[in-house]
């Protein structure tokens, strides 16, 4: 069915600052800006042309996809789907680390384990997980040859827990995530995870998701 590059946004104004973003809408930093022109720069170097774009769509999220595509001269919609959002993160949106592990730290150290639970005032975690596994799964479905997906970091984590791998430390960086493979087994979609991408790394079999 084709492969999917399923990624982090660049960096955000809060991730500057240190902040848990959930669903507060904080876009862009100019280092982000730029991480995402480079991304787009390093992809269409490595002769990587998606047939689809698509993108959560909280700001910091859907402005990464539209400079990758810029990027790209990708010539298509940027496909945008509120189920790849980050998980609502309730009481902890916009707060620091500090604040967090000191108000709630069994929770906290948890989450920095890579454990997707129910926060205070937040999303299920199991809800959350079939939300946005279920977008990408949709957008294999689709057919594009090459996708590439622009979502969050919980999303990269929940994909990564759904098809049995995992990142060191649990944790994902700006602009990393995988590349996925779409295959129809039995009417329904399968997604194969093929290679972990750090598009800052800037490497071509790392860009491409092939070795």
């Amino acid at each position: 069915m084709g492969r999917l590059l399923v990624i982090r946004h660049a960096q955000s104004v809060w991730n500057a600052a240190g902040r848990w973003q959930g669903w507060s809408d904080a876009p862009l930093s100019e280092l982000g800006i730029e991480q995402a022109g480079l991304a787009g720069q390093a992809l269409g170097a490595a002769g990587v042309q998606p047939d689809l774009v698509a993108a959560s769509d909280l700001t910091r999220a859907r402005d990464t996809a539209e400079l990758i595509a810029f990027e790209l001269d990708y010539s298509g919609p940027v496909v945008i789907d509120p189920d790849l959002r980050e998980q609502d993160l309730g009481d902890w949106n916009g707060l620091t680390n500090e604040e967090i592990a000191t108000r709630w730290p069994e929770q906290f150290q948890a989450r920095r384990a890579g454990q997707l639970g129910t926060v205070p005032g937040g999303e299920a975690g199991a809800d959350f997980t079939s939300r946005s596994v279920g977008a990408v799964r949709r957008l294999a479905a689709r057919g594009a040859e090459v996708a590439v997906v622009v979502a969050h970091g919980g999303v990269v984590i929940a994909l990564e827990q759904a098809l049995g791998v995992s990142a060191k430390g649990n944790r994902h960086p700006n602009l990393s995530g995988w590349w996925i493979e779409g295959r129809a087994e039995a009417g329904e979609v399968e997604l194969v995870p093929l290679m972990r991408v750090d598009l800052l790394a800037l490497g071509a079999e790392v860009v491409t998701g092939r070795a």
